[in-house]
């Protein structure tokens, strides 16, 4: 993202650079925190091969001084259930086919179960209810 006097190409503003290096140190605790609970979890900013990679959890460092900016924390199904989920949307628009209905509920629960991790560690997290990022996590502090 480029930025010239706060604001990016598209006019949005850039939270400044104490908020964004606090933002990268969250980003850091938590991926050490929950790596060591065991999941997978990517670098901010990696961009793994989306049909080879496997599932877990990826970290977004959305650098917009906005309700929509922050560390964000979102799951990530294996290539290959993510593959069965676009075939059977494409299936005339079948949106309640069984498979796309697991993908929901799977998303859902595995977020419910990061944000309980995090608080059991010491972090402020809380889903995200909004379209814009669906089943994603949204991480505010960390342990204090």
């Amino acid at each position: 993202m480029h930025v010239v006097n706060g604001e990016n190409e598209s006019g949005q503003r850039s939270p400044g650079a104490d908020e964004i290096d606090r933002l990268r140190r969250l980003a850091t605790a938590v991926k050490a925190d929950l790596s060591r609970s065991g999941l997978v979890v990517r670098d901010v900013g990696e961009e793994p091969d989306r049909q080879t990679a496997p599932g877990g959890l990826e970290i977004d460092l959305d650098q917009v001084d906005d309700e929509l900016g922050g560390l964000w924390l979102t799951w990530e199904l294996h290539p290959a259930v993510r593959q069965s989920v676009r075939e059977a949307a494409l299936r005339q628009g079948r949106t309640r086919d069984p498979v796309i209905q697991a993908s929901v509920d799977v998303h859902e629960r595995t977020a419910e179960a990061i944000v309980c991790m995090l608080k059991v560690l010491g972090y402020e997290a809380e889903q995200n209810d909004s379209s814009h990022r669906p089943f994603a996590i949204r991480v505010l502090t960390g342990p204090r």
